[in-house]
């Protein structure tokens, strides 16, 4: 597609109803008019989390394995989670690697953010690099069982390469980082 052909116009919304409300996510339904008619979208939405590539400093990467529900098995990701109503996703990002890991950074940078699945969700992550971690548990009685643990960087790449990272939010995430760290 060359720069001087026109973008894609979004459909005009017809109606707009939300079958389900829940704590974590809703769903609306948009019936839309295309060109080809009218037709309906579903959309799951999501309020957006944090990512982070937390390291510490001999370059491990923090990690969690974790049961997820909806895939029925435990998965490698990085340290994450859903932003709070009315919560900055930087104060999102501190709370969730304390949570996961019992650590803080000293230092936390923004590195962007994508978004997780668009055709049938609007959840936005912001991506973070965090740094110049310390010790500094935060109890949440939640009822999340994790298991928080530290991969030299190298070896997480490996783990992608042989399929143990199977989370496409932490491959996009730890490639992303390898890519920017070999351009430095």
């Amino acid at each position: 597609m060359g720069d001087d052909e026109p973008e894609p116009q979004p459909p005009r919304i017809l109606s707009s109803e939300h079958p389900f409300r829940g704590n974590l996510i809703n769903v609306r339904v948009d019936t839309v008019e295309t060109a080809g008619g009218a037709s309906m979208r579903e959309v799951v939405e999501h309020r957006g989390a944090v990512l982070l590539i937390a390291l510490d400093d001999y370059e491990n990467v923090f990690m969690v394995r974790q049961y997820r529900h909806p895939v029925g098995h435990v998965l490698l990701e990085l340290p994450a989670g859903t932003i709070d109503e009315g919560e900055q996703p930087e104060v999102c990002a501190v709370r969730e690697l304390r949570e996961e890991t019992g650590f803080r950074p000293r230092s936390l940078e923004s590195l962007g953010g994508f978004f997780l699945s668009p055709g049938y969700s609007n959840e936005y992550i912001h991506l973070f690099l965090a740094t110049g971690v310390e010790e500094a548990p935060l109890e949440t009685g939640d009822e999340e069982d994790l298991r928080a643990l530290r991969i030299p960087f190298d070896e997480a790449l490996r783990l992608i390469d042989n399929g143990e990272i199977r989370d496409a939010k932490s491959i996009a995430a730890l490639l992303l980082f390898a890519r920017r760290r070999n351009m430095a």
